[in-house]
């Protein structure tokens, strides 16, 4: 995404506030698909598409896995071989998996296990969830959905079993690799699974029964058009129905991919035409990557539970949350350390920005900073609307304000109003706020497009300010501000740290890395 004006489909902060609330309760039930765990073990499309080839496969949709595992068992004559072959690969590609992989920011299944919740359920038929839980700390059990004459057979975990954070279960409802006979793959499985499931009212334990009934589901990894999700929907229907959802009054996410084999120029009525059928089940959808999504969620969850949540209501805007703690003044130890101040806005009206990766990129180089220990990096400022910024300033007296967000063409930043539009702050205005603050803050990133113009404004009353000469895309803007910091935490000066950082930009092959622009402020 670039860091104009562009048009976007994000969660609104009112969501992220319930979702925050629910998962903390313990009412959040997390669902995860073949898309959240694509970067590690890509079985899907990967698989789909060797067999599509060695199988000679003769339709168009050749990374359909289970249009193609059906036709590799008609082909076969064999309904076991896709399956055997399914869980053969998963195998080999799970020993590759070591505790360290889920440490990663952006990383779903590390991001989830921290949470507080009893129940995971997942449609993949890896074990990745049970490996992040047991990676932090937690005693996970597993189930299978005995969906077939040999599952039925197998013992199921004790109807006592209670699970809570401490000991969650792992709902494996298509599955587990280490069980092939388990996995519902083809299309004639899941026509199979979906009967069982429509014949038999209790073939859910009732503990999942609940959690589809009494929590707030999270779908994570999926897209429209997959099969995986397309009965996950009958089966929302067929345990709760959408009039008893509605009743419930709890709002649901899903996190999907951009609709697949649409016209760009579609794609937003594509988009328009999801979000009203997902409605009816009060399903909110974020139409994003998952590992955007992973490392906001991150950065938010940590944040919410680092102070208390102060939500701001208007009877005809969104609710909107920002982070309270001591307003009191420095100690002396606290003086010693240079203040970071992480501000953005990512208006609902402009592109989705991966704002919440940059925040964390920049917390892990300065944790992992020789000089650590010389720097506190606030808690970030998010949706920040004009009237927050006076008052982050005031409260955490920074010598570094580092903003991140979108610019338009003629050097104005973008922040929020109080419905989440864009709402535009020009350079004079912007540069008279840090004249009040001249003698405290020290630099001023303005890591957002066509930024030169504001920062040559502000650069009248602060020492550094580095702005951007052009459009600037995530990657690059996130490149730099990895540079950046890592300099600043190795005891660089400030003219040192922006030299870094647009060699960051160089070092990773992204285009524009004479794109960002110091300015110093005029001593005569």
């Amino acid at each position: 995404m670039w860091r104009g004006l562009v048009m976007p489909k994000m969660l609104e902060e009112k969501d992220w506030d319930i979702l925050l609330k629910r998962i903390k309760n313990g009412k959040c039930t997390p669902f995860l698909g073949f898309w959240a765990c694509s970067e590690k073990i890509s079985v899907a499309s990967q698989i789909a598409n060797e067999w599509a080839r060695k199988y000679d496969y003769p339709m168009e949709d050749s990374d359909n896995l289970t249009r193609v595992a059906q036709f590799v068992a008609v082909t076969e004559e064999d309904e076991m071989f896709p399956r055997d072959e399914i869980c053969n690969k998963i195998t080999e590609l799970s020993e590759e998996v070591t505790p360290t992989y889920f440490e990663t920011p952006d990383e779903i299944h590390g991001v989830l296990a921290d949470f507080p919740l009893p129940i995971y359920i997942t449609t993949t038929y890896d074990d990745l969830m049970v490996q992040a839980l047991e990676s932090c700390g937690k005693t996970p059990t597993q189930e299978i959905c005995r969906w077939n004459e040999y599952l039925i057979q197998r013992k199921p975990t004790s109807p006592d079993f209670d699970p809570t954070p401490e000991k969650p279960l792992v709902y494996h409802l298509n599955g587990c690799y280490k069980i092939p006979e388990s996995l519902v793959l083809t299309e004639d499985n899941y026509l199979d699974f979906l009967v069982a499931i429509s014949k038999e009212q209790n073939l859910l334990p009732p503990r999942i029964q609940q959690a589809f009934g009494g929590t707030s589901l999270l779908l994570i990894g999926y897209k429209v058009t997959d099969w995986d999700f397309r009965i996950l929907c009958r089966i929302l229907d067929e345990y709760i129905g959408r009039g008893s959802i509605g009743s419930i009054g709890r709002k649901h996410i899903s996190v999907q991919l951009v609709p697949g084999n649409v016209a760009k120029s579609q794609k937003e009525k594509a988009q328009k035409y999801l979000d009203r059928y997902f409605e009816d089940l009060r399903i909110q959808v974020y139409w994003q990557d998952c590992h955007e999504f992973a490392a906001e969620l991150k950065t938010r969850w940590e944040a919410f539970n680092r102070g208390t949540v102060k939500k701001y209501t208007d009877m005809t805007s969104i609710d909107r949350f920002k982070t309270e703690y001591e307003r009191t003044g420095k100690t002396k130890e606290e003086a010693d350390k240079v203040s970071i101040l992480f501000l953005a806005a990512d208006p609902t009206d402009a592109s989705r920005l991966r704002l919440g990766e940059e925040f964390r990129e920049i917390q892990e180089k300065l944790k992992l900073a020789r000089l650590r220990d010389h720097f506190t990096l606030e808690l970030p400022q998010l949706s920040v609307r004009p009237s927050d910024i006076s008052q982050a300033l005031l409260d955490t007296q920074p010598q570094i304000v580092h903003f991140s967000g979108h610019g338009t063409p003629i050097g104005a930043l973008c922040f929020e109003d109080l419905a989440g539009k864009a709402h535009s702050v020009e350079p004079d205005a912007l540069a008279a706020l840090f004249e009040q603050f001249s003698g405290q803050v020290n630099c001023v990133i303005l890591n957002a497009c066509y930024s030169e113009i504001q920062a040559k404004a502000i650069a009248k009353h602060i020492k550094y300010v580095i702005g951007m000469n052009q459009e600037i895309g995530d990657r690059a803007a996130i490149a730099f501000a990895i540079g950046f910091y890592q300099a600043l935490g190795g005891g660089r000066s400030i003219e040192d740290a922006y030299r870094f950082g647009y060699v960051q930009i160089q070092l990773q092959n992204i285009p524009g890395h004479l794109t960002p622009v110091l300015i110093k402020k005029d001593r005569s």
